[in-house]
């Protein structure tokens, strides 16, 4: 593989990162872009963790119909995500810029949003449900991308340079993974509460909504408001949807590696974590009331036995990961652990009834070091494939490729938690008769059925995100020269740079775009 150095012949100032005094981004404003992200890490968790099993096993729909439902309302989110990220870009009206007014509306409107997918419709008819649900799914979806998109384009949007937007991107991260935490805990314990019995689904409806919305709402409202938008547009330059030139953002090389390690790694964690509550409940004994051993304290088995373990160890994974990134790259951060998540992805499905219960955390734990990285990386790794796509094309089209990004994660997870739901609807699962009923005895169909989409869906996708992260060669040094050819060009063109920058900048665009 060609590892060349394209920058060995370039005097030692020109490799390095100078910040521009317009570039730096105060510290109080990289808290408040990365609260923001409470939402985008929050909801995908808790919507991941619960929402099938909420339709299954609360409102009672079939799972391969609830499978199916929430594959029709994330295509539609898949469509209007480009939609999206070309009225951002296109966006002249507001003296607050192209991206923040939309994460205002958009987050204003995610409790409602909520309201509206976990209504208590459980007296409805066959029929009412699906419809409901289908149509709740697709507003949700729709409000979550009015602000989501924009928000993603901040993080390239909000510095020129690639350290300060490494630095507020770190915040990002770090608001994204304390959110992550704690809206798959706490949902997976309420869950619990609901299920057994102890809590009223009413309370666990108002909580969702006037709890978890305004957690969501408020930081995104605010940002929308405080943080700056430092990326240069052309005021006059306005950008048509066409599909063609959407997808245009796939023909960077290093993009669509970015893709694949960006998409592999997420759809993997909707996949584990639909499966969570199915797994501790028929596989792990929730159904059967076995209790976990901690030692000092007894538990009783439900996701959280899988969630909690997984959180813990991918917090020290994270850090693991980013002394990784510090030392080598970005990208060998991604993939350092991805071997230990399938390990232990592989164990979770071999586990057996006569074990000690005690493993399934562990095994989770072992998940959960791989899983730091994987998800703490791709984000980071975005905004330094905008600059390669400057690069190519002369020009950031921030919002494209995280309107691209976001398409391409929503149709994955679409057909990712749809597979779930059809396999557990063709493996013949039975769904409880009421949220407060008891768990129903599953035939072997369904313990097999979760235990291969387990093993193998992990395996599979990991091993795809970690060859991804290998072919994309994109680093610090050739950020540094990548800024500098893209600043120059648009100073004086591809005509202003001396024969040895032409040769530099012809054999980056070959190695990267």
């Amino acid at each position: 593989m060609d590892t060349q150095d394209t920058t060995k012949n370039v005097a030692p100032d020109q490799s390095q990162s100078t910040c521009r005094p317009e570039d730096v981004i105060p510290k109080k404003e990289k808290i408040i872009y990365g609260a923001a992200d409470l939402f985008g890490g929050g909801q995908a968790a808790f919507i991941s963790v619960i929402l099938l099993a909420f339709f299954t096993d609360i409102i009672g729909i079939d799972a391969a119909v609830a499978g199916t439902v929430i594959m029709v309302s994330k295509i539609w989110d898949a469509i209007i995500d480009p939609s999206m990220g070309i009225i951002s870009d296109n966006t002249r009206w507001s003296k607050l810029g192209r991206r923040k007014p939309y994460m205002i509306i958009g987050g204003a409107l995610i409790p409602f949003g909520l309201a509206f997918l976990f209504a208590p419709i459980m007296g409805f008819g066959a029929t009412s449900k699906v419809v409901w649900m289908i149509f709740a799914y697709i507003i949700y979806t729709s409000i979550s991308s009015l602000s989501q998109v924009p928000y993603m384009a901040m993080s390239s949007d909000i510095s020129m340079d690639y350290k300060q937007r490494n630095s507020a991107n770190t915040y990002k991260l770090l608001f994204d993974v304390v959110a992550a935490g704690i809206f798959y805990l706490a949902p997976s314990l309420l869950w619990t509460e609901v299920t057994s019995g102890n809590m009223p689904y009413l309370d666990f409806y108002f909580i969702i909504v006037f709890g978890f919305g305004l957690i969501f709402a408020v930081p995104l409202v605010v940002a929308g408001f405080l943080i700056k938008e430092r990326a240069p547009f052309d005021l006059d330059k306005k950008e048509k949807l066409n599909i063609k030139d959407f997808f245009r953002c796939l023909t960077v090389k290093s993009y669509l590696w970015h893709l694949l390690m960006y998409v592999t790694a997420f759809l993997t964690l909707d996949m584990v974590s639909a499966l969570a509550i199915y797994y501790t409940n028929y596989i792990g004994g929730a159904a059967s009331g076995v209790v976990v051993d901690l030692g000092f304290m007894k538990i009783k088995m439900g996701s959280i036995m899988i969630i909690a373990p997984m959180m813990v160890s991918a917090a020290i994974g994270i850090l693991i990961a980013y002394v990784i990134k510090a030392k080598f790259s970005k990208q060998a951060a991604f993939r350092a652990g991805l071997p230990l998540y399938i390990v232990g992805a592989i164990l979770l499905a071999c586990y057996q009834p006569d074990w000690n219960p005690i493993l399934i955390p562990v095994f989770a734990m072992i998940m959960g070091f791989g899983f730091g990285g994987a998800q703490s990386m791709p984000w980071l790794v975005f905004a330094d494939t905008v600059d390669v796509a400057e690069l190519k094309f002369g020009y950031r089209p921030t919002a494209n490729m995280s309107g691209v990004m976001t398409f391409m994660r929503t149709l994955a997870t679409a057909f990712g938690t749809g597979l779930v739901g059809w396999v557990l609807g063709a493996a013949n699962y039975i769904e409880p008769t009421s949220a407060d009923a008891p768990l129903p005895d599953q035939p072997d169909s369904v313990l097999t059925a979760i235990r291969v989409l387990l093993a193998v869906a992990v395996t599979l996708l990991l091993t795809i995100g970690f060859i991804s992260s290998i072919l994309y060669r994109v680093n610090d040094k050739r950020l540094s020269r990548i800024r500098y050819f893209n600043d120059k060009r648009a100073q004086v063109g591809e005509e202003g740079f001396t024969p040895e920058e032409k040769e530099e900048y012809d054999k980056l665009r070959k190695m990267l775009c």
